[in-house]
């Protein structure tokens, strides 16, 4: 049986190929504005709400984003992924090229390229990232601002963040869920699965959030600099899921089916509900299935 944590990680891939480069590249920027005002021996201060299992930090290394000097403060609720991420970053920090020393905190990491050093100093901790109090050149909250009280959110944020602070929000949900083949239940399905995140489950959070955004962030105080589609496509090439990537298909089929339950038989009926779920993964087992899901990136400055 897979686990939650096992379900960030195989996102790794899907999120790979989905991030909007436009507003990724800009974030990227808005770090080395920071690194440079903030002189060489003084590192640039990221906050990363809701870490997961690390697949942001293990890309932003790999992909050579980082300033050459990071403080790194990586927190999540659960403690179950971050422990993974513990386990797994110090593989993938030295596959990207870092020489890797534990602390009792978190990681250590450095490297030389070109002559030049880089260092991360990466602590990861069970907390509430709304909540803590650090200041941050950077927060990266992926993939956790349609799982929030958006307004609530986004004010908290602004505390944490010093002068000109940038929130990165990548993989923030908007409104899409589809599958390919379509079935005759396929819009009632997607349709009851996007009402549930705005008025069943007691969970806050919205369908919507992506967009949301775009209009709570300025009103809030912010100055948008970017947004983009990060549309998820999970399909099979030549015959099979790339990577882990049928984990996720699993994975959403059980959320999904999970949402739907919670539905009375008027609504839905339990014979339906299961008969598709079953047709879905059989689907999946037979490497038939195609996934498309609807995210907007953003990014603003404070």
């Amino acid at each position: 049986m897979t686990t939650f944590a096992d379900f960030l990680t195989a996102k790794r891939t899907v999120e790979d190929r989905a991030l909007n480069r436009v507003v990724f590249r800009q974030f990227v920027d808005a770090l080395a504005e920071h690194a440079a005002d903030r002189g060489a021996d003084e590192p640039v201060r990221i906050v990363e709400i809701g870490v997961g299992t690390g697949s942001m930090i293990a890309r932003l290394a790999d992909w050579e984003a980082l300033p050459p000097s990071v403080s790194y403060r990586a927190v999540d609720l659960d403690a179950e992924p971050l422990a993974v991420a513990r386990r797994q970053l110090p593989e993938q920090l030295r596959a990207a090229g870092y020489t890797v020393e534990s602390t009792d905190e978190g990681i250590v990491a450095k490297k030389t390229c070109d002559g030049q050093t880089r260092r991360i100093e990466l602590t990861l901790a069970v907390d509430d990232g709304f909540e803590i109090s650090d200041e941050a050149d950077a927060v990266i909250a992926g993939a956790v601002l349609d799982l929030v009280d958006l307004p609530a959110a986004v004010e908290d944020i602004k505390r944490l963040l010093a002068d000109k602070g940038v929130l990165y929000a990548p993989a923030t949900f908007n409104g899409h869920t589809s599958f390919i083949p379509r079935e005759p239940l396929d819009d009632r399905i997607e349709g009851l699965y996007h009402r549930h995140m705005d008025e069943i489950r007691d969970q806050p959070g919205s369908s919507r959030a992506g967009q949301q955004l775009l209009d709570k962030l300025p009103a809030a105080g912010y100055t948008l600099l970017a947004a983009g589609g990060a549309d998820w496509v999970v399909r099979p090439v030549d015959g099979a899921y790339p990577a882990a990537e049928s984990t996720v298909l699993a994975h959403l089929l059980s959320t999904i089916d999970g949402a739907l339950a919670d539905y009375p038989p008027d609504v839905l009926g339990s014979e339906k509900r299961e008969a598709w779920i079953e047709a879905r993964r059989e689907q999946v087992d037979r490497s038939e299935l195609t996934l498309v899901v609807h995210h907007l990136d953003v990014l603003a400055r404070l």
